[in-house]
């Protein structure tokens, strides 16, 4: 990771852990690219602290944000979130075992009533046909590629939508 990635990381991370607490603040993915996401959280942040909307972190908006986390991470008391999703274009496919197959289930698990077309995803730690045909009809219904894998877009998706709905009384009862 380069340095600007690594300061786009910690950019990305702080407006995560923020995004936690106000739920006007959508959540990124810290990945270190300063992507449409990124850009998103950030006009939202501005716009929420009545800075102008630039999507551009200057050093006023940069001191917003990091006044912002140490309050959310006062607020939170609960340590940073985990990323274990790994970069460098790798993909979870049919036949892995391993501890992320078994959390891409949770996640899977944690959606389905959301998206009635697939259910009762084993948590097996096995990346078997029942994941694979899950992870297909997740994939098409967010128009993402049809590929049966989890890559890092698939991910991002399954862990934005496991956020938003995994535990939302509505969907949870």
């Amino acid at each position: 990771m380069t340095e600007k990635q690594g300061e786009i990381y910690e950019l990305q991370s702080m407006l995560r852990l923020i995004g936690q607490t106000d739920g006007k603040i959508p959540l990124v993915n810290p990945d270190g690219i300063f992507g449409p996401e990124t850009e998103r959280a950030v006009l939202a942040f501005q716009s929420n602290m009545g800075l102008p909307p630039t999507g551009i972190v200057d050093f006023g908006t940069w001191n917003a944000i990091t006044n912002a986390y140490r309050m959310a991470k006062s607020f939170m008391r609960c340590g940073l979130a985990l990323f274990p999703f790994p970069g460098n274009g790798y993909e979870a496919m049919r036949g892995e075992e391993s501890e992320l197959v078994y959390i891409i289930q949770i996640l899977l698990s944690g959606i389905e009533v959301v998206y009635d077309i697939f259910s009762g995803t084993d948590i097996s730690g096995v990346y078997d046909e029942k994941t694979e045909t899950a992870v297909r009809a997740f994939q098409k219904i967010n128009r993402l590629p049809v590929t049966g894998t989890v890559d890092a877009a698939t991910w991002d998706r399954l862990a934005d939508d496991h956020n938003r709905f995994a535990f939302y009384p509505i969907y949870t009862g």
